[in-house]
This record gives C-alpha cells, structure tokens and sequence, in this order.
C-alpha cells in the first residue's frame, strides 16, 4: 500500500509540476507578446550600445525580471485550480489503462485509492500558505508594478490624498515611496471635535520608523497650533515648535493598501497581525478575514478535491472528456466562488465564521460523495 500511495502522489505531483509550469509559461508569453512595445523600449535602453544579440538578452533580462516574481502570485491564486486538474490527469491515465481494475481485482477499495491525490492536495495547499506568508510579501512591490514601470525594483512613488487616521488626523503628502518608507513634503492636521483645525505639522520629508511602535521620523519639522476662542471663535496662531516625529498607525502598509486594494492580499499573517492592532480606519473585519482564509482555503481545497474525485476514481465506464468538462466547471465553481465567499462581509457572522463558512457547506457534500463511490 504505501508503494502505491508513492506511486500515485509522484504522478499526481509531476502533472501539477508540469501544468503549473505551462500555465505560468503561456500566461508570461501571452503578456509579453501583447505588450512588446514596452518590454523591448526598456531592452532597447539597457542594451543601446550592443548589438542584436545583446538586445535579444536584454529583452529576455527585462521579461524575466517582470514575469518572474508573478511565479509566486498564479500558485497562490491558483494552487487549487491547477492541483484539481493534476488529479484529473492522473486519474484519467489510470482509469484508461484499466489500473483501477486491476487494483479492485487485488481487493484495494477505490476510496484507499482517492487518498494519495487528497494527501497531495493538502501539501500543495501547506506549500501555498508557506508561500503566502514569506514570498508573496518580499515580491510585492514587484507584482504591483504596470508595464509603465518596466525595468524598476518597485512600485513608483504615488501621491497620498487626504487620509484620516483612526484619531481623525489626516495627512497628506505629493510621495511616498512604499519600498523605502520615505514620504516627501508630509503634512499632518489635527483636528478638533468639530473639525477645525487646531495644529499643523510639516516636514520636508520623513522615514518610517516601525521600530518604534510605529511613528514618522521628520526631517525638519515644524508644528503650528492654533487656538480659537471660546466666545469668539477667532484664531489665534502661536510660533511654530521643532517636531522629532508623529506617531499615527498610518504606515507605509496602510497607505499603500489605500492605494492599492490587491495588495493586502500578498501580505503575511504577522503583516496582517500588525495590522490588527492598528487597523484605525482601515476595515479591521476584512483584515480578520484574509487572515483566516489562508487556513479555510486549505479545507476548501480538500473538500473541492473529495467532490470531483469520484468522476475518474470509479469503476463504472465514463467519457473522460465528458467527466473532465464536468470536473472543469465544479472545480472552478468551488474554488473561485468560495473565494469570494470567504473575502465577502455576511451579516451577523463574525469573520471566523463567515470564512469558514464555504468549506461548512461543502462538507457534508465532500462526505456523501466520498461514502457513495462504488468500489
């Protein structure tokens, strides 16, 4: 038995090796086919006083250096999709070479065959929540870049609008470098209750200092009060004060997930705890929620798996194209509908709850189908 088990999850293992390796390779193609222009402006660039071999380099230089890091982010997404149709692929070998019959024959039940490809299952998904938490974060910056960026370690600079903090403190500033934690020309205005302003803080720049429980270091700054009157209500200005640095939870994370909605999904459980503590304005509940789904994904794809495993571990006749159509559309269905489940707010379900509650559903369904394969 445990030479079989081998024997099925290291085919299992090298068709979900090879269809994650086309898959990657056709989609990195595809997006460097429709937008050459810009890859081979940059190739062109690095390459001006070499020949056309040296440019031919180059462009492969840049092209990997933008479709590489995208390696991490399709098997974080995609891990389940592309591990259902391993399975398909094996099974079906299987089943067309009669392997299933002859194992019945030799008194092995259907459902001891079915483990092996939920054993690999679960290591894929174990080898995505490993991914998700220590690669996924270090190539972020690299997978938020366009085309425009071609050639660049990160993300550019963006402009960050008027943000509140969670004590009602907005801050604003022309750029912010992500990667560095740099943000030029910062401007922070306290506000009272009734939303005046009652101080002004400006620097000509400033660097995060999360070190220190999480506060801007300034370089040059400068604090304005301002009092009003309590029967007037005029201003009075008072002279400005030397500044060292601003606490807030306004960090570089936050802004850029301000900016960029996708990007919580490429952080770690302890960047998202980090968060936790500090959410301010930022929605702590979807914060819990991608913190448990990367432990729900991996029920769902087990379940996702028990439920399409009986069209090919059976021992009736089938039309494997019909099976692998079928297969196909319940896969995708699962995973990607669960997905959006999980991320969605459902009223009166806390996050824990809500997040689990596509791999609840399927349970029972995963169950039945497991118990009603005939063997």
């Amino acid at each position: 038995m445990k030479l079989l088990t081998f024997y099925i999850m290291k085919r299992m293992t090298i068709n979900f090796v090879v269809l994650f390796t086309l898959f990657f390779l056709l989609g990195a193609v595809i997006d460097i086919i429709i937008n050459l222009d810009e890859f081979d402006k940059i190739a062109s660039s690095l390459s001006k006083d070499g020949g056309f071999i040296a440019r031919i380099f180059a462009l492969i230089q840049v092209g990997v250096g933008f479709e590489g890091p995208r390696l991490f982010q399709v098997y974080g997404y995609l891990h389940g999709v592309i591990a259902i149709g391993a399975m398909a692929f094996t099974a079906a070998n299987m089943l067309r070479s009669r392997e299933f019959v002859a194992l019945m024959a030799a008194g092995i039940s259907l459902r001891r065959i079915a483990m092996p490809f939920l054993l690999v299952m679960g290591g894929i998904s174990v080898v995505a929540l490993i991914n998700q938490e220590y690669m996924l974060p270090r190539v972020a910056p690299l997978l938020l870049r366009d085309h425009g960026e071609l050639g660049k370690d990160s993300v550019g600079s963006f402009s960050v609008p008027f943000t509140p903090d969670q004590n009602g403190v907005l801050l604003l500033a022309p750029s912010l470098n992500p990667t560095t934690g740099e943000i030029k020309e910062p401007t922070f205005l306290v506000r009272d209750e009734k939303g005046r302003m009652i101080r002004q803080i400006r620097a000509t720049s400033a660097i995060w200092d999360g070190e220190a429980s999480g506060r801007w270091i300034l370089q040059n700054g400068r604090s304005v009060d301002v009092v009003f009157d309590a029967e007037t209500a005029q201003a009075e200005i008072l002279p400005p004060v030397d500044v060292a640095y601003y606490e807030t939870e306004l960090s570089p994370y936050i802004l850029t997930l301000h900016r960029y909605g996708q990007f919580i999904g490429m952080l770690g459980m302890k960047q998202l705890n980090s968060m936790l503590e500090v959410a301010g304005t930022f929605d702590a509940p979807m914060l819990r929620r991608h913190w448990y789904s990367r432990f729900a994904s991996i029920a769902m794809n087990i379940l996702a798996m028990i439920i399409v495993i009986p069209l090919f571990v059976t021992r009736e006749p089938v039309v494997l194209s019909r099976q692998a159509v079928k297969c196909g559309g319940i896969g995708l269905m699962i995973l990607f509908g669960g997905t959006i489940i999980m991320l969605m707010p459902v009223q009166g379900f806390p996050a824990v709850v809500s997040v689990f509650l596509p791999a609840l559903i399927l349970f029972p369904i995963g169950l039945l189908q497991l118990v009603n394969i005939r063997t």
